[in-house]
Parts: C-alpha cells; structure tokens; sequence
C-alpha cells in the first residue's frame, strides 16, 4: 500500500514535467529553431520573480514564487495557445478552459482552493504579487526574444511594438528592465 498524499503529489507532477516537452508556440509560429519549452519559460519567470521580489519591498515572497510556478501550469494539459487562438476563442473561454484544467491538475491535492485562488489572483491582477508575476512575464519573453534574435530570428520584431507601454509606475524596475532590453537589441 502506497502514501495518497506521495501518490497525488507524484501524479501531479508527471503531469507538470510534461511542460518541458511543450515548446512556446508563438516561438514556433515565428520560425524559431529549438524553441523553449512551457517548463524553461516558467523557470525564468520564477527566477526572475525570485530576483526581482526582493528589490521591492512589501511583497510576499512565497506568494510571489507560487504565483510564478502556476501561471502557466494549465498548459500541461491545455498546450501554449498563442495570441492569435485568443483572437478566435476569446480572452474568457481561455480562461475558463485554463481554470478547468488547473482544477483537474489539482483536484486530488489538500490545498487546491488556495493554489487555485493565487491562479485567479495572477489571472485577474488584483494584488501586487500577481500584478508584478504579468510584468517578469513580459520581461522574461522579451529576454528571449533578444537572445532568439541574437542567434539569427529575424521575425520577432512584433514582440518590441509598444514595448514602453504599459509598465505602469507601480514597479519602476519593469520599465528599468524593459529599457536595458531595448538598448542591449540596439547594441545588438
């Protein structure tokens, strides 16, 4: 006889390695050779976060990382669907699918409710945690797209469109990132 707990925690994550076999679609769309996986995204994101949080104060730090490890969780099950499926589909329905996969994902766990909620909370952007985990989000796919163009992609340029926008002022150091992007691609 096997630990319920060990066995649902084990499921589980089989179920969410299977995201560094998943590549970032948009990434594919645009002709990038080897691109990420879900899984490397999610790690920069969380790395990122790590790093970040800690020059802001006031944050949750635990929050902050937790936010970071399920954004993208869903696509275990869901794949990466591009801005363009969004476009046919709608910004509501891929929430919903995303929330029901997420719920299925976590189903067997003790504190389903609370990852589920922080899921939301990222979702929704209504606290500074999931508002800042949006940001890095960002951050970390313009970080990829300067080292995809460093090696050669040439069609990424839509990535950098409005980049000056909508960083908001309540976390400077996005925009401060964003910026030293920008100025390492003109470097480039």
């Amino acid at each position: 006889m096997h630990d319920t707990t060990a066995h649902n925690i084990l499921a589980l994550y089989t179920q969410v390695a299977t995201l560094k076999l998943l590549p970032r679609t948009g990434w594919l769309q645009r002709g990038v050779p080897n691109a990420e996986s879900i899984a490397e995204h999610s790690f920069g994101v969380a790395a990122l976060a790590l790093l970040i949080g800690d020059t802001i104060d006031g944050l949750d730090r635990g929050k902050l990382l937790a936010i970071a490890m399920l954004h993208d969780m869903a696509e275990a099950l869901l794949s990466d669907l591009p801005a363009s499926a969004r476009r046919f589909i709608g910004a509501e329905r891929k929430h919903e699918a995303e929330r029901r996969a997420l719920e299925e994902m976590l189903a067997c766990l003790p504190n389903r409710a609370e990852y589920l909620a922080l899921w939301e909370e990222y979702t929704r952007g209504c606290s500074r945690e999931a508002r800042l985990v949006k940001g890095i989000d960002r951050i970390e796919m313009l970080s990829q797209a300067l080292a995809y163009e460093r090696a050669g992609s040439r069609a990424l340029g839509e990535f950098w469109e409005d980049i000056e926008d909508g960083w908001g002022n309540e976390f400077p150091i996005l925009r401060d990132l964003a910026a030293e992007l920008m100025e390492r691609r003109g470097a480039g």
